[in-house]
C-alpha cells in the first residue's frame, strides 16, 4: 500500500473515531440527533478507510441496480435506516445501563445489530 492510500486509511480512521466519540458521549445523555451525526461520521470514515485500502470499485464491478436511480435510492434508504437503527439502539443502551433493565438492553442490541447488517448490505452489497 502506498503512502497516499495509507493517508486515506489514517484520515478515515480519525473520522470514524470522531464519530464514535460523539456516539459514546451523547448516547448516555440521550441526545439522539448527535448520536445520528456520530454514526454518519462513522459511515463516512469507514468508507474513506475502504477507499484507502481497496480504492473505489470500477464501473465493471458495480451491479446494474446500483447505477440506476432506484438502486441509488435503495442504497441511500438502507444507509439512512441503518444509521437511525444504530443511533436509536445506542441511545436505548444508555438508558438501559442507567436503569439496569434487561428489556431495553435486549432491544438495544437487536437494533444495533440489525442497523449494522442493513448498513453493511447497503454499503457493500454483502452481509459481512
Amino acid at each position: 500500500m502506498d503512502a497516499t492510500r495509507v493517508g486515506w486509511v489514517v484520515v478515515g480512521s480519525a473520522i470514524l473515531c470522531a464519530g464514535m466519540t460523539l456516539v459514546g458521549v451523547n448516547a448516555f445523555a440521550g441526545r439522539l440527533w448527535l448520536v445520528v451525526v456520530g454514526f454518519v461520521l462513522f459511515v463516512g470514515g469507514y468508507r474513506t478507510m475502504q477507499y484507502g485500502a481497496h480504492g473505489w470499485p470500477s464501473l465493471d464491478d458495480v451491479g446494474a441496480t446500483e447505477t440506476s436511480a432506484t438502486g441509488y435510492l435503495a442504497r441511500g434508504a438502507g444507509l439512512t435506516l441503518s444509521v437511525a437503527l444504530c443511533a436509536y439502539g445506542f441511545v436505548l443502551m444508555g438508558e438501559a445501563v442507567r436503569a439496569s433493565a434487561w428489556g431495553p438492553t435486549a432491544l438495544s442490541g437487536a437494533s444495533v445489530v440489525c442497523g449494522y447488517v442493513i448498513g453493511h448490505i447497503a454499503a457493500n452489497d454483502e452481509v459481512l
